[in-house]
């Protein structure tokens, strides 16, 4: 290993295993597994990864939430990696909060929700087209997508796309964890990755079975 590699490895907070990864840094120069450590290799900007991944407290049940604070530290960092192509990290009664990583040359597909979407990217450069209409998207963007209406988007930049993205009301099964984009394709198309009935019900409907309290 070069010594400006081992001096690397040796930084405060760059964990032991990504040792062997920086000889193959010429052919794949994004680093993958669990949170991102910026640092900087003989004068290039490299995204790295710890061994630490934050926990989340969220609703990933069939059940309905608990009434209680969901705490989801770190999410939104330009640093963080979510390492699978779609998860969800949270179902409400209303709501869905999913996280997502476009790969290189990757997209999220073409498609209409009947449901609200907003999506807000932390990491990467992307394409968003929706209704006919492309914007380029960087980290910090914000993108809604009104029920109905078509869109896609695609990573256009060479690293992944990091997407945190809020389903209004629920769109996926709260348990849904996809490596890829052909596993979530196929699970939707089976029927396997439906939204809960609970999810889908109206605040009048709540407040009469007793799910949410009337003021």
């Amino acid at each position: 290993m070069p010594n400006s590699m081992a001096t690397a490895v040796k930084m405060n907070g760059v964990s032991r295993c990504l040792g062997k990864q920086f000889t193959q840094y010429a052919k794949a120069p994004v680093f993958r597994k669990c949170n991102t450590i910026p640092f900087r290799l003989s004068g290039i900007s490299v995204r790295s990864y710890s061994d630490r991944s934050p926990k989340y407290n969220g609703n990933m049940t069939s059940q309905p939430p608990k009434n209680e604070m969901v705490y989801m530290p770190g999410v939104m960092s330009p640093n963080r990696s979510f390492g699978v192509f779609r998860k969800v990290l949270h179902t409400g009664l209303y709501s869905q909060f999913v996280a997502m990583e476009v790969p290189v040359n990757g997209e999220i597909g073409d498609e209409i929700h009947t449901v609200d979407q907003v999506l807000i990217f932390t990491h990467g450069t992307g394409k968003a087209i929706v209704a006919g209409k492309e914007q380029e998207v960087r980290q910090n963007d914000v993108v809604i997508v009104p029920a109905g209406t078509q869109h896609q988007f695609l990573n256009i930049g060479n690293t992944p796309l990091e997407v945190v993205t809020i389903y209004s009301p629920a769109e996926h099964d709260p348990r849904t964890v996809h490596q890829t984009k052909a596993e979530g394709d196929a699970q939707e198309e089976a029927g396997e990755d439906e939204a809960p009935e609970w999810s889908q019900r109206s605040k009048s409907e709540n407040e009469k079975i007793g799910l949410v309290k009337a003021p």
